[in-house]
């Protein structure tokens, strides 16, 4: 029996040509994900929220509007489950490429989920509706087993299912449609925060493809061009990062991209202009399976090697966050100023405490190993 049970549906269409009416700018595929035991709960609250809702009819996100998708929302914030999604950012596929076909476009989009699900899960079993006639279900279904089914140690497998029977999967639509909602910029104002609330607390992670967080996806809505600049140079280091790393299987650089994701994640919708606290990154890693990380780890192979790969990640007392603005980067120099500037001169003083006490003899800074140490403390006013 497998530990873990993944439930899909998807939101948008396939057509590449987004000016057009009715094309959707981003196609969402989105996976809720559970232990196995916790199913039966699930879906007895689920199906209660349905007849409540819907009466015989199956949850269907297209249906709701914003009143009623936030009662929803309030009903089943507290239940136990979360999610994990691949946002498709149509407008920067090339149109003519072989996506620009319903079922190419399907397979490969999915499979971008599916191969992050079985990289990531031991022993899932994955439920997914149906798309279309029963000859793309079956191609569709022999496509996914052939190209992203897991390796001989896995104990996973595909089932293709009939919403109409599976709560679970009317779930999903539930999500991916009011996820949708946000990257649609379908929604504004207290509606949008309260969406965005219910989806930062459920979700696992949002992959965006292709990986990109550069102009068009700029946090700051600032006019001063100086926070402009900031906000776009920082996401373009994020998005190579993002892009040079998408598939790696190096468990440190996993989660280095855990960690720059939510960070990211944050950045796209700002709708609290606030920090990313340590405990808040560290109880999101444990979501993702990650769970020894510790505070330490955090700061010296995740932050600290992000930027050593050009990731800028500011600092405070209160956390981490991509830069946005000028004053971003003021308050992460006054951080660094603040401890660094004080610690040498501490540095500088012992050190010269023993050189007059040794009369000469203890020179700590001579050792070579100190030799830029040495220059910075040299020059030092």
């Amino acid at each position: 029996m497998s530990d873990y049970l993944a439930f899909i549906d998807e939101s948008g269409n396939h057509d590449l040509a987004t000016e057009k009416t009715g094309a959707s700018n981003y196609f969402i595929v989105l996976a809720v994900i559970i232990p196995a035991e916790q199913k039966l709960n699930l879906e007895l609250s689920i199906e209660k929220i349905r007849k409540k809702y819907f009466n015989f009819g199956e949850i269907k996100s297209n249906k709701l509007n914003n009143e009623r998708r936030i009662r929803i929302i309030n009903e089943i914030s507290d239940l136990d489950f979360k999610f994990y999604a691949v946002c498709i950012d149509k407008s920067r596929i090339i149109k003519d490429s072989g996506l620009q076909y319903k079922k190419s476009f399907i397979k490969f989009t999915n499979g971008l989920l599916y191969n992050q699900l079985f990289k990531s899960i031991k022993n899932i079993t994955i439920y997914a509706d149906g798309h279309g006639d029963s000859y793309f279900v079956n191609s569709f279904s022999d496509y996914i087993k052939k190209n992203h089914a897991p390796d001989l140690f896995f104990e996973s497998k595909i089932e293709i299912v009939d919403s109409k029977s599976q709560i679970l999967v009317q779930l999903a639509d539930f999500l991916v449609g009011t996820t949708a909602k946000l990257y649609e910029e379908k929604v504004y104002g207290d509606v949008r925060d309260s969406f965005l609330r219910f989806i930062q607390n459920k979700r696992i992670r949002i992959d965006e493809w292709p990986p990109k967080f550069e102009t068009e996806l700029t946090a700051n809505s600032s006019s001063n061009a100086i926070d402009s600049q900031i906000s776009n140079i920082s996401l373009h280091r994020a998005s190579e990062f993002l892009k040079k790393n998408f598939n790696s299987f190096d468990l440190e650089i996993e989660i280095q991209y855990a960690t720059l994701s939510y960070l990211l994640f944050r950045a796209r919708f700002p709708f609290e202009k606030i920090f990313t606290s340590t405990n808040e990154i560290l109880d999101h890693l444990k979501e993702q399976g990650f769970n020894e990380i510790t505070k330490q780890y955090l700061r010296s192979n995740v932050i600290a090697k992000l930027r050593d790969h050009d990731v800028v990640i500011a600092s405070s007392t209160k956390g981490y966050k991509i830069p946005a603005s000028y004053s971003d980067m003021i308050g992460f120099a006054d951080l660094v100023d603040g401890i660094a500037i004080p610690l040498l001169s501490r540095l500088k003083k012992a050190d010269e405490i023993f050189s007059l006490g040794s009369v000469g003899e203890i020179k700590l800074l001579k050792e070579q190993r100190f030799e830029y140490l040495r220059f910075i403390i040299d020059n030092m006013k």
